[in-house]
């Protein structure tokens, strides 16, 4: 393990804010969000100041752990490429699939032909500002439509599928021009513009049964690796949400399909990360998913999961249900796998009341660490105001200290140690300063220890800030290199030639160790 170790890849981690001592919640909260804060979709969707005041508000009114902010991530691309959308007055903006952007190969043809621009078409630009202002409320991460959703969007289900079975060459065009002209482009501009150095990929077509494994395995993984590959060039991680188990029907529930949906969602990461996001969770047995991670437990391997509490469940109800579901992930997963809770894209009729359950079933049995029998717990369903009565006395959302690039990334992983004991205790009077600085980055990330407490900044990647900068140790690389580097994916041998051809320079290597055994704490 190196010093920073492989970055997790879990919605909890990448959307929650803050030092926790519980399971993290990450949200998917657009349409209500819009409804509760009553807003029109045209509004909520292109107008920032709408969308981030809304998005406070109803974090601040749930005791969320991230902003609840509002993008319908499978429209934006198609929306600037020139696909006509369906703006509803009280929902999510949607595809026009009566007229699809791609209907023949020849569409396709005239497609490639068109010069986008990427700063300015289309809601692009809303998409900018939205990343640049929630960098002001914790998030660091960029978005965009994976491969395959983004092909149906083009031609609708139907007849992708069609064009996949009996026109594979133009399907396999039709992906390469997705992965190659159009996302590679758009996420390089998201880092240009705020730093981002993770995107997360919504692929919930990619799922089943929708596809079959053999079908993802063939289609959906390897032009996620595509994307990942050529995004990783220039210094972002991407992770594209694919594979999802979504079967309805319980008579047809599948252990092994289930496992097949796994070795997807982990092809496509290249982590040992599982989204249990859509499907009917509060009723598919648990003991399926902890057999599949049993091999990497074997191993002393914690599995990152995020696990998804079902939207139906969250309108429907009863609040006890609920509560009960992820009383029931908490018990399963959290004391041997890395956990947080996901409330999968909570409908814009829910009940406030089955809301406030949920995030108060997080609090109060995923507090850690987590107690070996949580029926011994005592939990009672909070009794709220509504929404416009608290709104007379509101506490938004608060804001955080902005970390761009690398600093956000690393906060949002490395913040937790400052709730371990241990560790205060042993750097109560010590002090420690290590540079990572990325060569081909806007930012850096300048990590500090003092008096028991560890910070991460951004650091301007230019001659003047660097060269005024006293540092115990610092590590000098491309983004791609570093994130190789610290998860572990090249050889001490691949590490020492780089070293000599000066393309990675590390000094202080005392002190990188020590930063090392400082995150084996969270281990």
């Amino acid at each position: 393990m190196a010093q920073t170790g492989e970055v997790k890849k879990d919605l909890g981690s990448v959307f929650g804010v803050g030092g926790k001592d519980r399971l993290q919640i990450a949200v998917q909260c657009h349409d209500h969000t819009m409804r509760l804060a009553g807003i029109s979709g045209k509004k909520f969707y292109t107008e920032i100041e709408s969308n981030i005041e809304a998005g406070t508000l109803v974090a601040g009114y749930y005791g969320f752990d991230s902003i609840a902010l509002g993008l319908d991530a499978y429209n934006i691309e198609i929306e600037a490429l020139g696909g006509k959308m369906i703006y509803g007055e009280n929902s999510m903006p949607t595809i026009d699939f009566r007229e699809p952007l791609i209907k023949n190969p020849e569409d396709l043809k005239r497609l490639k032909k068109k010069r986008i621009n990427f700063h300015k078409d289309g809601r692009f630009p809303f998409v900018f500002e939205l990343m640049d202002r929630g960098c002001e409320y914790g998030f660091s991460t960029g978005f965009f439509c994976a491969p395959f959703s983004m092909a149906v969007g083009m031609m609708g289900y139907p007849a992708l599928i069609k064009a996949m079975r009996k026109n594979p060459q133009f399907a396999h065009e039709l992906f390469q021009f997705i992965v190659d002209d159009v996302l590679v482009p758009y996420i390089k501009v998201q880092n240009e513009y705020s730093g981002a150095l993770m995107a997360v990929g919504a692929d919930a077509w990619a799922c089943i049964p929708n596809l079959s494994v053999k079908e993802m395995m063939e289609w959906v993984v390897p032009y996620n690796l595509r994307l990942s590959k050529k995004i990783k060039k220039f210094g972002v991680v991407a992770m594209n949400v694919s594979g999802d188990y979504c079967e309805e029907r319980l008579e047809k529930f599948d252990p092994e399909i289930l496992h097949g949906s796994f070795d997807v969602q982990i092809a496509s990461t290249g982590a040992p990360a599982l989204f249990l996001a859509m499907g009917r969770w509060h009723e598919y047995p648990m003991e399926a998913v902890r057999d599949y991670t049993a091999k990497y437990r074997k191993k002393g391997q914690k599995v990152t999961i995020t696990a998804g509490v079902n939207a139906r469940l969250l309108r429907d109800g009863p609040a006890e249900k609920i509560v009960d579901n992820i009383k029931r992930f908490i018990d399963a997963f959290a004391r041997d796998h890395n956990l947080s809770i996901f409330l999968a894209n909570i409908p814009a009729d829910a009940p406030s009341d089955h809301i406030h359950a949920a995030v108060a079933a997080v609090k109060t049995y995923g507090k850690l660490p987590i107690a070996d029998n949580l029926d011994i717990i005592e939990f009672e369903l909070p009794h709220r105001e509504s929404f416009n009565e608290w709104k007379q006395k509101p506490t938004p959302f608060p804001k955080t200290e902005v970390r761009r690039g690398l600093a956000g990334l690393l906060w949002q992983q490395m913040e937790p140690i400052n709730n371990i004991e241990e560790f205060k205790e042993k750097y109560k009077d010590k002090t420690l300063k290590i540079l990572y600085n990325l060569t081909d980055q806007k930012y850096g990330a300048l990590i500090t220890v003092e008096n028991g407490k560890l910070d991460v900044k951004h650091i301007r990647n230019d001659k003047e800030t660097l060269e005024n900068l006293e540092v115990d140790a610092s590590m000098v690389c491309t983004a791609e290199l570093f994130f190789d580097f610290s998860s572990g994916n090249i050889s001490k041998i691949s590490a020492l030639f780089k070293m000599l051809t000066r393309k990675l320079k590390i000094s202080g290597m005392k002190k990188m160790k020590e930063l090392g055994e400082i995150m084996a704490l969270l281990s």
